[in-house]
């Protein structure tokens, strides 16, 4: 049994012809449903001043991308991949949440592309306070259950 799209006996159709010996079979041409795009992004692009320790002197960056797992950090000043973090991110109206998380991912970027490529690290979180998923659940519009 074979399966090959020629033009249908209605020339007005698109089928598929299913031929076996002597027996051939039409289906019609299904057209291709678009898939609705369910993908609930959890990231959102922030811009908040982060702080952290690195061998003693006080490194600073700014927020690329926030999410409930992890921060983006454009920076000069990259840690150590695989590194444990403790940072500071401080908010618009002067308050510091305490972030501890791992470094999973150096992005380093050429002078040029800098404008359309962050340069900087990622971190996983591994700690963080109550108040940054209150500042989460205002970014993305959700009401945090209390």
């Amino acid at each position: 049994m074979r399966c090959v799209r020629q033009r249908s006996p209605d020339p007005s159709r698109d089928c598929f012809a299913e031929a076996s010996g002597h027996d051939i079979r039409w289906y019609p041409v299904q057209e291709a449903q678009p898939v609705p795009n369910r993908r609930f992004s959890t990231r959102r692009r922030r811009r908040y001043l982060i702080e952290w320790q690195r061998a003693g002197s006080l490194c600073t960056g700014f927020t690329h991308d926030v999410s409930p797992t992890g921060i983006f950090v454009r920076s000069m000043y990259v840690p150590r991949l695989e590194g444990v973090l403790t940072m500071q991110l401080l908010l618009p109206g002067g308050g510091k949440l305490r972030l501890k998380g791992r470094v999973v991912r150096l992005q380093s970027v050429s002078q040029n592309l800098r404008g359309v490529r962050p340069s900087g690290f990622a971190v996983r979180l591994t700690e963080a306070p109550e108040q940054y998923f209150h500042l989460l659940a205002n970014l993305f519009g959700l009401r945090f259950a209390s």
